[in-house]
């Protein structure tokens, strides 16, 4: 993209790829700005003032012209001479203040609704859940998404299909025949670009997890690159390391998408990779008292629908214990 100055409002009206940041038409012009924003804080104000001008919004405090002021003035007045034609006492010279300040005051708070209006169509709508908690959403698009546990979902109330998720969802994007809408899912790792499909998120730990169930998605890394996924694709990507850590297609969904109905399917995982799943449930903290515990393996269904079920049926599995110590889970 060509380096441009942008020192007027008009800079940033004339540049396409500012357009279409401000109407979320294409998601490299997007994810430009969004970047570019972030390291010019000083031309913020411009910024958005220019992104209103485009979407047809004036936030600005001279909401009404003086000729528009002077115009309503005068037909004000004029209303008010033939009120005092008819009735000449009913008005005193208080009276006449009185009933101009209300219409001002009533015109003020026009104004001021207007205002709201407009801001709470374009105010954020967020969904949390808390530990051990899963939450059905259905958005305005119809799209539906089950987030998972100690999660969130955020969006622009008058935008459903650009979405911020931090923790873990599940989306089954409705797709918009007529207009061909694409569906973003941001995380701090990647952007998840779809039209209509099935897929997982997990954003924890400095780090994105998606398992494509059907259809196909482009994956926007914040290193740079992209990335097309098929159906049955599972990666893993760190914002750390700046690179995907794993890539690989999975024989079945069930693993990756049993949460949703209260249970955790494992084949060959490590004690530590299941307590670590048990900890972003539940947001319990395990230590372990002989760390070579830890790569011990596990394969099975453990239920999630209470804490101490889940651990119990944990150490059925393995030989181990797991006491409560000062708060913490140690195991033996």
């Amino acid at each position: 993209m060509t380096k441009k100055t942008y020192n007027t409002i008009s800079d940033f009206l004339n540049d396409p790829s500012f357009k279409n940041w401000a109407l979320n038409s294409q998601l490299s012009d997007v994810t430009f700005w969004d970047s570019w924003l972030e390291n010019n804080l000083s031309k913020k104000d411009l910024v958005y003032e220019a992104r209103d001008i485009l979407l047809g919004i004036n936030f600005k405090k001279e909401f009404v012209s003086g000729k528009k002021v002077d115009l309503e003035w005068n037909k004000l007045e004029s209303k008010l001479k033939k009120i005092q034609s008819k009735k000449s006492n009913i008005f005193s010279k208080k009276n006449k203040r009185q009933f101009i300040s209300y219409g001002i005051v009533a015109s003020l708070l026009l104004v001021i609704s207007v205002s709201v209006f407009s801001l709470y169509n374009f105010s954020k709508v967020i969904h949390k859940t808390s530990y051990g908690e899963i939450l059905e959403i259905k958005l305005k698009d119809g799209t539906l998404v089950t987030l998972n546990s100690n999660s969130s979902l955020s969006y622009k109330k008058n935008d459903p299909r650009k979405v911020w998720l931090k923790g873990e969802a599940y989306f089954k994007v409705n797709k918009k025949e007529t207009t061909n809408a694409k569906f973003w899912v941001t995380t701090n790792d990647l952007v998840v670009e779809v039209y209509g499909t099935q897929f997982n998120v997990k954003a924890v730990r400095q780090k994105t997890k998606v398992y494509l169930e059907e259809g196909n998605i482009w994956l926007t890394l914040n290193n740079g690159n992209s990335k097309k996924m098929f159906p049955g694709n599972y990666l893993e990507y760190s914002s750390i390391n700046k690179k995907v850590l794993i890539d690989k297609k999975v024989a079945s969904n069930e693993k990756q998408t049993s949460w949703k109905s209260d249970k955790l399917i494992f084949i060959n995982d490590t004690l530590e990779e299941v307590l670590s799943k048990v900890s972003d449930t539940y947001g319990v903290t395990f230590k372990y008292n002989n760390p070579k515990i830890k790569e011990s393996l596990i394969t099975g269904t453990i239920p999630t629908t209470n804490l101490d079920i889940c651990l119990n049926a944990i150490k059925k599995s393995i030989s181990i214990n797991i006491k409560k110590e000062n708060g913490i889970l140690v195991v033996y």
